[in-house]
């Protein structure tokens, strides 16, 4: 019996990677890690790769420490242990940066960001932020004043997960490797194979229809861990030939390298093309010899990546990589500008390694040795505390991060209590003086809170290309008259959407039903776009439900103000067959866009000159009105409304406040209030071109 448990346990302990410590890879880490950086401060954009391979290592380091200690007993893994060591070496630092950046963002950044500041450090501390990102659908950008100092934080977020999950697949090998019989490496491996797999396929996927999704999720990222992991089960059993591993090593760094400068990985990763770094790792790796790089030929690879200065970095990537971007994001904000210099990046670069090695000697070491102390004999009950203590601690500044940050005011009360004499908005336009200056409203710390009812009802469809967003999604009007004198759909894009609150008005005076139908993004004739193919899926299926329908009106954009004001090719096509239904149809002229928030602008001192959006390619002539347009189609053009004094040459912009109120709440929609202010004009406007609307 003795004999069969011994065997038992031969077979399952059979090829599981060796604990040694890999100069090489401690090298590799550094040059990942300052990859990542050096493109942050001087790659205009670009992506060094060097995150893939930080991914692929904590794959392989986490796999091979949880799978010997789990086969070792049969299955368990201590894990106060286990998640001891992770709040000391990973968990602690990480928290107190992104406590240390929201404290200097709240100071720095303007008054508008703080809530999102509020929401994304406590999704960075609890290690979501990669999820918040998506929700709040921030794009992994470039560095900008208007880029988030959290923004980084999504590959730690990454990895946090992964540290959750990964023990309990590595007590699930073992576990299935007894059962079965088999060595607990090679069920693990094939674990680790089928997750390449599918994650892998899934990062296709993803990537076919929206790349920035796909670029920040943890299912499409979860293939680079999974394959550290096979690269960590399969190197004690391949190694380059004598011959080759000086090649393939200089092979491996020159890939490592080269990533960044050859490959558009925000385009790319993590799809297939992210093998490109991963590879050049697993060269490395399998390139050195069975003692370590440092035992290598000096003009080896594996050698090189042993040196001092690599190994120095190595031992603070983490904190370099921690810090330099906040402080990237802070200095554009201050030195207000969009792009930085050589010069500016050299000196945030020095900065970053100061600060980086001052909490490498205070924070990190100490922490390193309270972990050394507590594996030790007779420890264990360190960690139990540590646990514990990490667990309230977080749990408490996760709550707090909520109760601290800005409450936002109850939608719409305050604009029915305004005085019309003095904050008349857009209505200024019928009054004999312009309104004596008072204080702006909404305040542009709120001006979020003052989007069209439908998007806070979630009732809009997005915009992206993800299967099933042609869905037509209705939002119904919530208060209709009992005898609805007309029925009014607003379809098409947000810039359709935005009028929401105009119509409802007039619908109130002149019991319209009032529908709004929208994909955000999607206007009529963009199909063509390949970044819009769904949006033509959106439009077939809007035409069939508006045929279903008793619809006397369909409002949706005519122009749009891009470079310059211009008209689809292809948008007469679907207004055609809106009328072809039987209803009107509303074209409104495109108003405005910018590029820059505009209450961030605001809340930064900005002017509402300054701050508001540019005129310049707003068209002499509306272009609508030299179109040969189906029967039933109107126009409504309200740009001497949007943009009071147009004709004024000596303003570049359309101002940002009118009428003493906030226009837009971001760089192109109206707040609820300046909608509502609208409808007089709109009235006055649509009164002679659609009057039975008005009885």
């Amino acid at each position: 019996m003795t004999q069969r448990v011994e065997d038992s346990n031969q077979r399952l302990m059979r090829g599981l990677p060796e604990r040694r410590y890999l100069p090489e890879l401690h090298g590799v880490r550094g040059v990942a890690l300052l990859g990542v950086v050096l493109f942050h401060l001087f790659g205009s954009g670009k992506i060094s790769g060097g995150i893939d391979i930080f991914l692929a290592i904590s794959g392989f380091l986490f796999t091979g420490m949880l799978l010997r200690e789990s086969a070792a007993k049969g299955g368990p893994v201590d894990l106060f242990k286990y998640f001891g060591r992770l709040f000391r070496r990973i968990v602690a630092p990480a928290a107190t940066v992104a406590l240390a950046t929201l404290a200097l963002a709240l100071v720095i950044l303007p008054v508008t960001q703080h809530r999102q500041l509020w929401t994304e450090a406590r999704a960075s501390i609890l290690y979501f932020e990669n999820i918040e990102l998506i929700n709040s659908q921030l794009t992994y950008d470039a560095a900008g004043p208007d880029t988030s100092p959290f923004q980084h934080f999504w590959s730690l977020s990454v990895q946090g997960q992964f540290y959750l999950v990964w023990p309990f697949v590595a007590i699930l090998s073992v576990l299935i490797a007894r059962l079965i019989k088999r060595s607990a490496a090679g069920v693990m491996a094939t674990l680790a194979g089928l997750i390449v797999v599918v994650s892998l396929g899934y990062a296709i996927y993803v990537g076919s229809y929206n790349q920035d999704e796909a670029y920040l999720m943890t299912q499409t990222r979860a293939w680079q861990l999974a394959f550290g992991a096979l690269i960590a089960l399969a190197g004690s059993k391949i190694r380059l030939p004598r011959k080759l591993r000086g090649v393939g090593g200089w092979l491996g760094f020159a890939l490592i390298v080269s990533c960044g400068f050859l490959l558009d990985g925000r385009a790319l990763f993590p799809g297939p093309w992210a093998f490109w770094p991963i590879l050049g790792l697993t060269l490395v790796l399998i390139s050195a010899g069975p003692e370590g790089g440092n035992k290598d030929p000096k003009w080896s690879a594996t050698y090189f990546l042993t040196n001092k200065v690599f190994a120095w970095i190595g031992d603070r990537a983490y904190g370099l990589y921690l810090w330099h971007w906040p402080l990237l994001i802070f200095y554009m904000e201050i030195a207000d500008k969009q792009a930085i210099n050589v010069i500016d990046g050299l000196g945030i670069l020095a900065v970053s390694f100061v600060i980086a090695s001052i909490m490498y000697k205070l924070l990190e070491q100490p922490l390193s040795r309270a972990t050394k102390k507590a594996n030790a004999p007779g420890g264990g009950r360190r960690n139990k505390y540590t646990v514990v203590a990490g667990v309230v601690t977080i749990g408490l500044v996760g709550v707090g991060t909520t109760a601290f940050a800005p409450t936002p005011p109850e939608l719409k009360v305050a604009y029915e209590g305004l005085d019309a004499d003095k904050y008349p908005g857009a209505a200024q336009a019928f009054q004999d003086e312009p309104p004596a200056e008072e204080e702006i409203f909404p305040e542009v710390e709120y001006a979020q809170d003052y989007m069209p009812e439908y998007v806070a009802r979630g009732c809009r469809q997005e915009g992206n290309n993800v299967p099933g967003t042609d869905e037509v999604l209705i939002c119904e009007d919530e208060d209709p008259p009992a005898n609805p004198t007309a029925t009014i759909v607003l379809a098409g894009g947000s810039h359709a959407g935005h009028f929401e609150a105009a119509f409802k008005a007039l619908g109130d005076k002149y019991d319209w039903e009032v529908i709004v139908a929208i994909k955000s993004g999607c206007v009529f004739g963009l199909e063509e776009n390949p970044d819009h193919w769904m949006c033509g899926q959106w439009n077939e299926n809007f035409i069939e439900w508006l045929d279903t329908q008793d619809v006397d009106l369909v409002v949706t954009p005519g122009s749009r103000l891009w470079q310059p004001e211009n008209v689809l090719a292809d948008a007469p096509y679907w207004w055609e067959q809106i009328t072809d239904t039987g209803a009107d149809l509303l074209l409104t002229r495109g108003t405005p866009r910018g590029m820059e928030n505009v209450p961030d602008c605001l809340a930064s001192g900005g002017t509402a000159q300054e701050c508001g959006l540019p005129k310049a390619n707003i068209a002499e002539v509306n272009p609508l009105l030299e179109m040969d347009l189906p029967e039933g189609t109107h126009l409504l053009d309200l740009t001497e409304y949007v943009c009071p004094a147009i004709d004024d040459d000596s303003k570049a912009n359309c101002d940002a406040v009118v009428g003493n109120l906030l226009v837009w709440y971001d760089t192109d929609h109206f707040t609820v209030p300046f909608s509502q202010s609208l409808a007089p004009a709109i009235e006055e406007e649509l009164s002679d071109t659609l009057p039975t609307l008005f009885r």
